[in-house]
């Protein structure tokens, strides 16, 4: 019944307009059905939806057939029941393809959570693992800290004073050292405070001598270089080939120690001026800290004998080596001069024909990574 009356609207419709009107109409259907056709997804319909597929096929044979027997009622309507099979062939291919997506977006989720599970996973056994290695660098830091000093009398707490002060001065070298390679450096301005307190007390003279103190604030400096370096990303090497290099040149006698390669010029001044040897010397240096800039340079006062109050004949000393350095190529900005007085000794200063040995000029090559 239903195609009857179809077939009676579309000939009525085709009888009313007439002639060239009917063909007018057929043709558009046919041009619909086959736009249809040629949508890029409805050619996945023979794979996707191919029973909406071919039967879109048959109605547009049909339709063809109709049109080419002269049927333009028929044709008209098989055309618009192809662009229908068409149209829900193109709505079954696009809901498979939402389908497949569907279950490739599961699947992705799915492993995210899978990834992420793991990753919670190592993360807590990263977690396990940093502590347990915290807590053996705490162990490790406490037994390389030196054990506590018995109580001691006449001689030897004088001696023990001038080991705390000794100690006292490597700490202040140390952390100057850390600052050269970064200047706020973790942990720095804590053991900056603590090494001012210590010389506070030193400055006093104090009985019983501070020297676990003074062990413990020079461990402190030194692990503040050794993290500094560290996270300049320095590993040792850059230290060793220079001292090979300075080593080879001869003159020098170069040596190594916690803050890095130093050098060692001994009658290096005439009162408060620099030697001419010391000068020559030190614009050598001065050049070789230009050819490695890696490197910053602290350089190092020593006396033979304590000086008089306000006598500032060390500070213009220092002065003129890093003026020196700069002559020969060094940078202003990566020199620190320090004054360590008579408190690091390279000899008894009591022995009055050896202790001139103690006064000296140190130039230490500090590695900053930079």
């Amino acid at each position: 019944m239903r195609r009857a009356g179809s077939v009676a609207v579309a000939a009525l419709t085709v009888s009313l307009l007439g002639g060239c009107g009917g063909a007018a109409i057929q043709l558009v259907a046919l041009d619909d059905m086959e736009r249809a056709r040629g949508g890029p997804a409805v050619a996945e319909g023979a794979k996707l939806a191919p029973e909406p597929y071919a039967r879109a096929e048959q109605e547009r044979r049909i339709a063809l057939e109709e049109h080419a027997a002269g049927d333009d009622v028929g044709a008209v309507l098989h055309a618009q029941r192809a662009v229908a099979a068409y149209g829900h062939a193109l709505a079954v291919v696009r809901l498979a393809r939402a389908t497949t997506e569907l279950a490739d977006a599961q699947k992705s989720l799915d492993d995210a959570s899978t990834a992420v599970q793991g990753i919670e996973g190592s993360r807590a056994q990263l977690e396990r693992e940093a502590a347990e290695l915290d807590e053996r660098v705490r162990l490790s830091r406490e037994r390389l800290l030196p054990a506590s000093s018995a109580p001691a009398t006449g001689e030897h707490e004088a001696a023990r004073l001038v080991a705390a002060r000794a100690l006292a001065i490597e700490g202040r070298l140390l952390c100057g050292a850390a600052r050269l390679v970064s200047a706020d450096a973790a942990g720095l301005v804590d053991a900056d405070g603590a090494l001012g307190k210590l010389e506070g007390r030193l400055a006093a003279s104090p009985r019983p001598a501070p020297i676990d103190e003074a062990a413990r604030v020079r461990a402190r400096c030194l692990e503040v270089l050794t993290r500094a370096r560290r996270a300049s990303g320095d590993d040792g090497g850059a230290s060793d080939a220079l001292l090979t290099e300075l080593s080879a040149s001869g003159g020098w006698d170069p040596g190594r120690d916690e803050r890095g390669v130093v050098v060692t010029l001994h009658d290096a001044f005439r009162g408060a001026e620099l030697a001419r040897d010391a000068t020559s010397k030190l614009k050598d240096l001065g050049r070789v800290a230009a050819a490695h800039p890696g490197f910053a340079l602290q350089v190092v006062v020593h006396d033979a004998l304590p000086t008089r109050p306000k006598d500032d004949d060390d500070t213009r000393r220092a002065g003129a080596a890093v003026q020196a350095l700069v002559a020969g190529g060094a940078t202003a900005g990566r020199i620190k001069p320090e004054l360590a007085g008579t408190h690091a000794p390279l000899v008894d200063p009591g022995d009055a024909r050896q202790r001139t040995r103690n006064e000296r000029l140190d130039v230490v090559f500090v590695a900053s990574g930079k």
